[in-house]
């Protein structure tokens, strides 16, 4: 498949993408709204993030990586078409088991934490809080395996969609169950039935869909088979791979957690913003771009996995260079508009936009590295990644340590943009000298040339902000309206060749 063919796909993907970040956006301005940055909501994120944890090892992440490679390979093969059946009904109920085990041994633990007092109550709070986050996880899990078939015939739309439903549930549980609890605190009860409602929610969305590509799913213990195992030898080592996300962030809010009352919020409010362009952009090109990688390397189409890669990462850049100088230049701004009112006030806003500028600086590396990763995926060469992710945990915890003593929630934040970086720079680095299929000069160039326009297009639009400040929401839409015209427009009149194909339509 061509790039121009993969842009269509990725095309649809976006608007679907950002679909579901105006949702995930009014469901963050909804919490904001009841919860602020205060510390029962720090004890939530953290008691949310664990499940997390074991949703990016065992689903999205993990499972879902080396799902789509081995299931293509049955896929493409006519012979082979019927076995995929058999095999996704092997991984659902590996999916099943993995889960419900998991949930039991952390259930028995939060208790035990809980009923001991094991620690101080301000942990004890987040064991308690446990017990009800983490059947989230088991849902969510098999919202993933729906995921991952439906990628495999190249179907994007459904899962693009499906957490919609997630954030539809989490924001009807704020109006719906949360008054019925009388304390402040009490309330975050209300939030925990939402999150179980929407990983439900997901599930069943997308399950339609795969019943029309694989019928029903059935229970099937027989895991001696030999895509099953391919499967579990990729997933392996990529447990470390991409664990890497969700132990940074624990580590980021456990480090946050030792500040003062509120960082841990102020982190996570700052991700979702940082987060609107990596997940628009970088995500859904990823998402395109990997079974598309698959299908070239077991054709041996080595120059078009070249080819499709080096686009992709050059419109990441295209897109993400001037959001990072957005994001940046107007954080004071989307903060007071998105999240200012009822508990989160002038504080929330200031510790807030400090964390969002030092995000902002990681986000373009962020988005190349899940392209590089994804290549890595497609060789089956999970290892790589791994060694990588174990140094990016190393260097991410020595940084926060660092940073915070001087930059507080900040520093964490800028943790966190360094190891992006160094990402970036490692998978390049080892994916040109093992596979030489990555062109430092091609995507420097392509870096800088971008780099260049976004900074001359960035001192303008600093500029019209500073002389023309007339409100948070005001100086938003000028701002969005008038970068846009005015970015698409230096870079037709500099002629940059990852802008033809958004002028044309294709490359």
């Amino acid at each position: 498949m061509s790039f121009r063919n993969i842009r269509k796909s990725f095309f649809i993907l976006t608007a679907a993408t950002i679909l579901c970040r105006i949702f995930g956006l009014f469901r963050e301005i909804t919490t904001a709204n009841y919860f602020g940055t205060t510390g029962i909501y720090d004890s939530f994120l953290l008691a949310f993030m664990i499940p997390n944890f074991f949703r990016g090892l065992l689903a999205e992440g993990a499972l879902s990586t080396a799902f789509i490679p081995v299931l293509t390979e049955y896929l493409i093969d006519p012979e082979k078409k019927e076995e995929a059946k058999k095999i996704t009904s092997k991984v659902f109920t590996f999916f099943i088991v993995a889960t419900v085990l998991l949930y039991l041994i952390f259930l028995l633990l939060s208790f035990a934490v809980v009923h001991y007092h094991l620690f101080s109550p301000k942990i004890n709070e987040i064991f308690e809080l446990l017990k009800f986050t983490f059947p989230y996880l088991i849902f969510v899990s098999l919202a993933a395996w729906c995921m991952g078939i439906l990628n495999s015939y190249n179907h994007f739309l459904i899962p693009g969609l499906s957490p919609i439903i997630f954030d539809g549930w989490w924001i009807l549980s704020l109006f719906i169950f949360v008054p019925f609890f009388k304390t402040f605190d009490a309330k975050i009860n209300g939030l925990l039935i939402g999150v179980i409602l929407g990983g439900i929610g997901q599930f069943l969305f997308q399950l339609p869909k795969v019943v029309k590509y694989q019928g029903f799913p059935k229970l099937d213990f027989d895991w001696n088979h030999p895509a099953l195992k391919k499967m579990l030898f990729l997933f392996t080592p990529m447990i470390i791979g991409v664990s890497v996300g969700p132990l940074n962030l624990i580590i980021d809010y456990s480090f946050a957690n030792l500040l003062k009352p509120g960082m841990v919020s102020a982190l996570w409010y700052a991700t979702r913003i940082y987060q609107l362009p990596l997940g628009v952009f970088s995500v859904s090109m990823a998402t395109i771009l990997m079974p598309q990688f698959s299908k070239d390397v077991i054709k041996k189409n080595i120059n078009l996995v070249k080819e499709n890669m080096e686009h992709g990462i050059s419109q990441i850049f295209f897109l993400m260079i001037p959001s990072s100088i957005w994001l940046a230049l107007y954080r004071n701004n989307l903060i007071t508009l998105f999240f200012k009112h009822g508990a989160f006030n002038q504080y929330s806003v200031q510790i807030t936009a400090f964390a969002l500028l030092f995000f902002s600086f990681g986000i373009v590396f962020y988005g190349a590295a899940m392209v590089l990763t994804n290549t890595f995926y497609a060789f089956n060469d999970t290892r790589i990644p791994v060694k990588i992710g174990l140094i990016s945990i190393i260097t991410n915890a020595i940084l926060d340590y660092i940073l915070m003593q001087f930059l507080s929630q900040g520093g964490i934040a800028l943790s966190t943009s360094f190891v992006g970086l160094e990402n970036f720079l490692l998978l390049g680095y080892i994916l040109n000298k093992k596979f030489h299929i990555f062109s430092w000069k091609s995507m420097t160039k392509s870096f800088l040339r971008i780099l260049a326009i976004s900074l001359l297009w960035g001192i303008i639009l600093w500029s019209v902000k500073r002389y023309f400040n007339i409100g948070a929401d005001k100086n938003i839409i000028i701002g969005f309206i008038l970068g846009l015209v005015l970015y698409l427009g230096l870079s037709f009149i500099f002629k940059l060749p990852e802008a033809e194909g958004w002028k044309k339509r294709k490359f």
